[in-house]
C-alpha cells in the first residue's frame, strides 16, 4: 500500500511541475525553506503585507507577493495565520517537490 501512495505522490508532483512550471523565484523559495530559512509575511498596522525570507545567519530577503501566492495556491506552502507576522511552512507536497529540485540540481 505504501508504494502505491508513493507512486501517486510522484505522479502528482510530476504533473504539477509540467502544468504549472514553477518559476525560478518559486523554486528558490522552496529550496531556501528546505535549507532551514523561514518565510514570513509581515503586516503593518495599515494592512500592507510584505513577504520576507529570514536566513539562519540573520539575512533577510524580500519575496514578491506573486511568488508566495503561487506557492500557496499550489498547496506547497501553508501559513500559521499569526498577526502581525505569519510564518509559512512547506507542506508535504512542497517538501517533496523541493527535495526533487535539489536532487535534480545535483545531477
Amino acid at each position: 500500500m505504501r508504494k502505491v501512495e508513493s507512486d501517486a505522490m510522484r505522479f502528482t508532483l510530476s504533473r504539477l511541475f509540467r502544468r504549472n512550471r514553477l518559476t525560478d523565484p518559486q523554486q528558490a523559495v522552496l529550496a531556501a525553506l528546505l535549507e532551514g530559512w523561514t518565510l514570513k509575511s509581515h503586516r503593518t498596522l495599515d494592512g500592507q503585507k510584505a513577504y520576507r525570507l529570514h536566513g539562519l545567519n540573520g539575512e533577510i530577503i524580500d519575496v514578491a507577493d506573486g511568488v508566495v501566492d503561487g506557492l500557496a495556491a499550489a498547496k506547497l506552502l501553508q501559513s500559521n495565520q499569526k498577526f502581525p507576522a505569519a510564518t509559512y511552512l512547506l507542506t508535504q507536497k512542497g517538501h517533496s517537490l523541493a527535495t526533487r529540485f535539489r536532487e535534480s540540481a545535483k545531477e
